[in-house]
């Protein structure tokens, strides 16, 4: 009796893995949405596999949803571009700011991005206050909790926006925001005023504001002061915000360059 043929290593199924980067691959290499169906075809991967592996890619942020469904490349690619703009570069370029708003402003300065779910503080420089609040580099919060978060998430597609307020939201404060129509009208106001106000949502006693730095009208950080409420509020300095968006879009229009 012949001995048994072993099977290719190239005939095997692919692993999960294998099989979602090969959906990102085909994603970031497209000039235009793919549809799961033309992804299907591209991948040679059954619709219903490819479904699944876009759909978890979209809750890790690697890809997005279009208004017709079609899948384009997601915010959380910045996280694996580290000579971007956007990737692990971007904190060394932009900490002179930092400390020339604290400088400005007197408050904690922070330069945040989104992290597909979950908003990443990846810089912060403090100031010399005796009363003032933890640092926060590192730290991921709920977009709809933070002033960068809600600002972020303004620039967002529809869809996606959607889809996080559909979803069950933390309240940690009492002043925190939860309903979804509150909130849609909140990150239209945020969108067009260019700045975003946080009103002791996280945590008690601390407010933000951010600004958003912004690269050929995309949006890759979020830049925020924050401090204690009854130093830091709307009232506080007249005309805060417009300074604070100019500078920030000043100078790192310079950085970045």
């Amino acid at each position: 009796m012949a001995a048994p043929i072993e099977e290719s290593r190239t005939s095997l199924p692919d692993s999960p893995v294998e099989r979602a980067f090969r959906v990102l691959q085909l994603v970031v290499g497209s000039e235009e949405p793919l549809g799961i169906r033309e992804l299907a075809r591209r991948s040679a991967l059954p619709r219903s596999t490819v479904g699944r592996l876009v759909g978890q890619l979209t809750d890790l942020g690697m890809v997005e949803r279009t208004d017709d469904l079609a899948v384009v490349a997601g915010p959380g690619l910045a996280s694996l571009q580290p000579n971007a703009a956007t990737g692990s570069h971007l904190p060394a370029r932009l900490r002179p700011l930092l400390h020339e708003l604290v400088a400005a402003f007197g408050e904690n300065a922070a330069l945040s991005i989104d992290d597909g779910d979950a908003l990443l503080y990846v810089a912060e420089a403090a100031n010399d206050h005796a009363v003032s609040v933890p640092d926060v580099s590192g730290a991921r919060h709920h977009f709809h909790l933070v002033a960068p978060g809600l600002l972020t998430m303004a620039w967002w597609p529809s869809h996606r926006i959607d889809k996080y307020l559909q979803a069950e939201l933390e309240a940690p404060t009492p002043t925190s925001m939860t309903d979804p129509g509150l909130l849609t009208k909140r990150l239209g106001t945020a969108r067009s005023d260019g700045w975003c106000w946080t009103d002791q949502e996280l945590d008690p006693g601390v407010n933000g504001l951010a600004v958003p730095i912004l690269l050929d009208s995309e949006l890759v950080a979020t830049v925020s002061l924050f401090g204690p409420a009854y130093r830091f509020s709307p009232g506080h300095r007249a005309g805060i915000e417009q300074q604070l968006a100019d500078l920030v879009a000043n100078r790192s229009a310079e950085l970045l360059s």
